[in-house]
């Protein structure tokens, strides 16, 4: 029998970088039932009042990304600037 070392859960990753992908993750969900007013707003209280600070993050980079996202498809952001890359 051979022993088999088991690699953590968190392959590798902070606490903050799960905490971040948490925020994305629940953005991403509420993304399907919230209009993107919505999760702006939904974004600013969290921003204001969820204790861990990565999760806020998380949360408002999906929304920033959903609505750039938005502008591009519908014509409203230059392509040669959006998100402020060239």
């Amino acid at each position: 029998m051979t022993t088999m070392t088991i690699a953590p859960a968190t392959c590798g990753f902070s606490a903050d970088d799960l905490n971040r992908f948490a925020g994305r993750a629940d953005a991403y969900d509420d993304h399907g039932v919230l209009t993107l007013d919505e999760l702006n707003v939904r974004a600013d209280y969290i921003t204001d009042l969820h204790p861990n600070l990565a999760y806020a993050q998380g949360y408002t980079a999906y929304v920033k990304g959903a609505q750039l996202e938005q502008q591009f498809i519908s014509g409203r952001t230059d392509t040669t600037t959006a998100g402020g890359y060239r």
